[in-house]
């Protein structure tokens, strides 16, 4: 009986591999659209104010979903430090352990979330993550940009196995299509208004897009982002979403796909890149993808950093971009079934690492002690020596105005002389 269930397992996972939904729409979901109007949720926000949470800070874990969109190389990988999340039903939930037991994945960083999907897109449709004004990790939903009813209801379930507070915004979206910087900035291509009917635009070509009011306010109010860069697509392609050709690195820095002269994208692309040349302080990082690799789509979690390579000749010269760009993180490249369109990024989610996500006001070296030595950093943020990481600004801002200045200098030395 085991044996047959078993076998069952098997020949019901490799079924659905065989019949995986793509990250675009297919044409019976094409034709039926117009259901995701009726996907979306809202509650009230977040206690404010709110911080987005970007890819690089601390993580606990990723989501993934079983059947897999990865190897199990790359989850053994990073099952040896983090927590692997996978979605699974509950017919596959052996076949799955089986899986990646098989495959040496280290099984005391794996926790199952039981819940039938659609897809392995987990960028795409998982949970978004903020900070609210307690200093709790949260999850805030949005509505996903396919009518696939289990894909949606994603973050709702890590929420409930994760225990923590969830909100929902009712605004169509796709996480492949965002990224934020962690200091109320965040990015996307045109599709994070032309997909919400209530922005009236079909404008695919503007660089920046005309602010969207509805979007906008919702991305404020929910997420805590101040400053929305929405600009066309350069790609050319049938998603559209961001990751496929530009990827925040650091607060500070974000790297852009480049192309030969002759490429048909080279105008839009560069067209982006003097955009936020001109309108950005952040530091312009290019890797060289003249065959539309998808290097900008990896996945920064914790000190590594893991790059979809192609086998290609420029693999190694985007390894070295990397490396020199985050100095200190650890490049990992992992070959899969990628496409220019769809690679590493798109199939995993961040979890951030929970117990880090609150805020101690004036203990800004994070050692649970508040002394002289907060006040000489919080002295060197004011002054620019220093740049602070989010929790460090989030810690030092101690009248909560979102500036570090003298006010908030005095305030910690009140904390250190009382």
């Amino acid at each position: 009986m085991i044996f047959k269930l078993f076998i069952s397992n098997f020949a019901l996972a490799t079924l659905l591999i065989a019949t995986e939904l793509p990250i675009g729409f297919t044409q019976e979901e094409w034709n039926n659209r117009h259901l995701i109007l009726n996907m979306g949720r809202e509650t009230e926000p977040p206690e404010g104010p709110v911080r987005s949470i970007a890819e690089y800070e601390p993580m606990q874990g990723v989501l993934i979903r079983y059947p897999f969109g990865i190897n199990t190389s790359l989850i053994k990988e990073i099952s040896s430090d983090e927590i692997v999340y996978c979605l699974v039903s509950s017919s596959l939930q052996n076949a799955a352990f089986n899986t990646m037991n098989n495959a040496q994945v280290n099984m005391d960083n794996v926790e199952f979330i039981i819940g039938p999907t659609d897809s392995y897109w987990t960028r795409d449709y998982g949970p978004w993550w903020a900070v609210d004004a307690n200093g709790d990790a949260v999850i805030i939903d949005f509505t996903y940009n396919r009518p696939r009813i289990n894909d949606n209801q994603a973050p709702l379930k890590v929420s409930s196995h994760l225990d923590v507070p969830y909100y929902s915004a009712d605004f169509i979206s796709t996480g492949g299509n965002y990224m934020t910087d962690g200091y109320g900035a965040s990015a996307s291509s045109h599709i994070a208004y032309t997909e919400n009917d209530e922005c009236l635009t079909n404008d695919d070509s503007s660089v920046p897009l005309s602010p969207c009011n509805y979007v906008d306010e919702k991305m404020l109010n929910y997420y805590g982002v101040n400053n929305y860069h929405v600009i066309a697509d350069p790609n050319n392609d049938y998603i559209d979403h961001i990751d496929c050709w530009a990827k925040f690195l650091s607060s500070s820095k974000i790297l852009i796909r480049q192309v030969p002269l002759n490429h048909p994208q080279y105008d839009e692309i560069e067209q982006i890149v003097n955009y936020f040349a001109e309108n950005t302080s952040y530091e312009i990082i290019r890797v060289n993808t003249p065959n539309n690799e998808p290097y900008t789509n990896s996945l920064i979690l914790n000190n590594k950093v893991f790059i979809p390579v192609m086998n290609s000749i420029n693999d190694s010269d985007a390894i070295e971009v990397y490396e020199s760009a985050l100095p200190g993180y650890e490049i990992l490249p992992f070959t899969g079934t990628w496409e220019s369109t769809d690679a590493l990024h798109c199939r995993i989610k961040g979890i951030p690492d929970l117990s880090f996500f609150s805020i101690n006001p004036g203990d800004l070296n994070i050692d649970n002690i508040i002394n002289i030595l907060d006040i000489v950093l919080c002295v060197n943020f004011v002054l620019g020596e220093e740049i602070p990481t989010s929790v460090q600004f989030n810690n030092a801002d101690m009248n909560s105005d979102e500036t570090l200045n003298v006010l908030d200098v005095i305030l910690i030395v009140n904390e250190v002389i009382e």
